[in-house]
């Protein structure tokens, strides 16, 4: 049984003093999101049945956003209880629920289909922001990696759900052991939101806020970057848009042209991670089979066996989600990647 609005609205009022104004029904989370005022200050609410794993996470993820929204713009900022708490934990008609409040970004999500706001300029702007995201984290005291919340560990949103097709399964541990392979330094591995796609950020302008840090996880810089790659190729050149190989091409070299530009001016990363993005990819492409495996509305609509097998063949014939060359990408970004460094090595630059 969902829970009735009024308790969380009493709820609301007594731990946060807001209130509620109305439900955020858009995107898939498995909480409930709304949105609430006090004042002229507008807020997000989001609200999850409890279990002990989720609190672990809340605590985990609130004090990693808590810390980047102290030290940079753009991240939708957590505000405490009055009880001074990050989350809370509250009991309604016999069931608990974990309560968190963050600060309303400002601006709007993108529409991928208005080449006005889903541009070159936004896509340069977004690394930007995950390039600062990934400095910043580099730096915070908590980032030392542990099972509990690893991309692999007991908090992989499908860690209990069956692949149903052998071609996938086989694909999927394959790829799994290469991953298990790469090194796991400090400038590579860490906490990362590893859910940024165009529900996940608002735009106003040339900033941008990323919001909804429910997936977060110990995962490399590099996955960031390729899943976030991944969703811009999904909305802009996905199979569903049924373009030419060519075409779905020229849009993911654009968009990750873009990006790594706007990355470099606030973060660097080494060419051998961009020439692995590939393979974060590839890995991806199974979480989205499983995605539409278990959530496609209608499983008897056609479309979904396609869409399954799309991603089955890829994955079976060892292609990449999107065909790019890698080293005529990194011949154009890398000059911008090698002038910030120049400049962070000068003295009185802060980082030497």
């Amino acid at each position: 049984m969902e829970l009735d609005d009024s308790f969380i609205a009493a709820w609301a009022k007594r731990l946060y003093m807001v209130k509620l104004l109305r439900e955020i029904t858009t995107g898939h989370s498995g909480s409930r999101i709304f949105e609430a005022e006090a004042g002229l200050r507008r807020y997000i609410l989001r609200v999850s049945p409890f279990s002990e794993k989720k609190q672990a996470h809340a605590e985990f993820e609130t004090r990693w956003t808590a810390y980047l929204a102290s030290r940079m713009e753009g991240i939708a900022k957590p505000v405490r209880s009055v009880n001074g708490r990050r989350y809370e934990v509250m009991k309604a008609e016999g069931r608990p629920y974990i309560l968190a409040l963050q600060e309303k970004a400002p601006g709007k999500l993108v529409d991928s289909d208005d080449p006005d706001v889903f541009n070159q300029e936004l896509f340069f702007h977004l690394g930007m922001q995950m390039g600062n995201m990934h400095k910043w984290t580099m730096r915070y005291e908590g980032n030392v990696a542990c099972p509990e919340f690893q991309w692999n560990g007991p908090h992989f949103w499908r860690k209990d759900i069956a692949v149903l097709d052998e071609d996938v399964r086989q694909a999927e541990t394959r790829l799994q052991r290469e991953l298990e392979q790469l090194p796991m330094g400090k400038d590579s591995y860490g906490i990362v939101h590893f859910d940024i796609h165009t529900g996940n950020f608002l735009a106003d302008h040339d900033k941008i806020t990323i919001i909804d840090f429910e997936a977060c996880q110990f995962n490399w810089y590099a996955a960031d970057i390729a899943s976030t790659l991944f969703f811009m190729v999904q909305k802009g050149a996905g199979p569903l848009r049924h373009l030419t190989e060519e075409a779905r091409t020229a849009f993911a070299e654009t968009y990750l042209i873009s990006y790594l530009n706007g990355y470099f001016k606030t973060h660097t990363i080494g060419a051998d991670w961009i020439r692995r993005l590939d393979l974060f990819m590839r890995y991806q492409m199974i979480d989205e089979y499983v995605a539409a495996q278990i959530g496609w509305p209608d499983v008897s609509d056609p479309m979904r066996q396609w869409y399954l097998d799309w991603h089955k063949n890829r994955l079976k014939s060892h292609q990449p989600y999107v065909f790019l060359d890698y080293e005529k990408i990194l011949d154009q970004v890398y000059p911008v990647m090698q002038e910030k460094e120049r400049i962070d090595k000068q003295p009185g630059s802060g980082l030497w």
